[in-house]
C-alpha cells in the first residue's frame, strides 16, 4: 500500500473512533472519502490530497497535504464549526505506524468555513500537513 493510502486509513480510523465526533455526526458511517449524492447531513468527506518528496540523505519520506470537509444543513454555522473543531481534536497528535507507513506528524494548517448557496449547506474546509516515512 502507498503512504497516502495508509495515512487516509489512519485519519478515517481516528475520526470514526472519536465518540464525540460520532455523536455530532449521528454515526461513524458519515465519515466518507467522497461527497456522496443523497447523503444525510452532517457528514465529513476527505477531499483533495497531494504528496511531495520529503526524503533525506538516508531516509525516504513524503509530505502530504490533506483536505477534509464537513457539511451541515443546520440553520446556522454552529453545527459545522462544532464538527470541524472536533475533527481537529480527534486528529491532534496522530502519529504511529499504519500499514507500511510511519506517520511522523499530522498538524492543522488552515481552515475556512461558509455557506454554500448551491448546496444549501454550511461547509468547513480543514487542511492538514503530514510527514510520513516507511515503517
Amino acid at each position: 500500500m502507498s503512504a497516502a493510502h495508509d495515512l487516509q486509513a489512519a485519519i478515517v480510523a481516528a475520526l470514526k473512533a472519536d465518540a464525540a465526533l460520532v455523536a455530532l455526526l449521528g454515526d461513524a458511517e458519515r465519515v466518507l472519502d467522497r461527497v456522496p449524492p443523497e447523503r444525510d447531513f452532517p457528514f465529513v468527506a476527505i477531499g483533495r490530497t497531494s504528496v511531495q518528496d520529503w526524503s533525506t540523505d538516508d531516509r525516504t519520506g513524503g509530505e502530504h497535504l490533506v483536505t477534509l470537509r464537513c457539511w451541515s444543513r443546520a440553520t446556522s454555522r454552529a453545527e459545522v464549526l462544532a464538527v470541524a473543531e472536533r475533527m481537529t481534536a480527534a486528529l491532534e497528535g496522530l502519529t504511529g505506524v499504519r500499514g507500511d507507513t510511519r506517520i511522523v506528524s499530522l498538524e492543522p494548517v488552515s481552515s475556512d468555513h461558509g455557506y454554500e448557496p448551491a448546496d444549501r449547506a454550511w461547509r468547513a474546509t480543514l487542511r492538514f500537513r503530514s510527514l510520513t516515512e516507511p515503517a
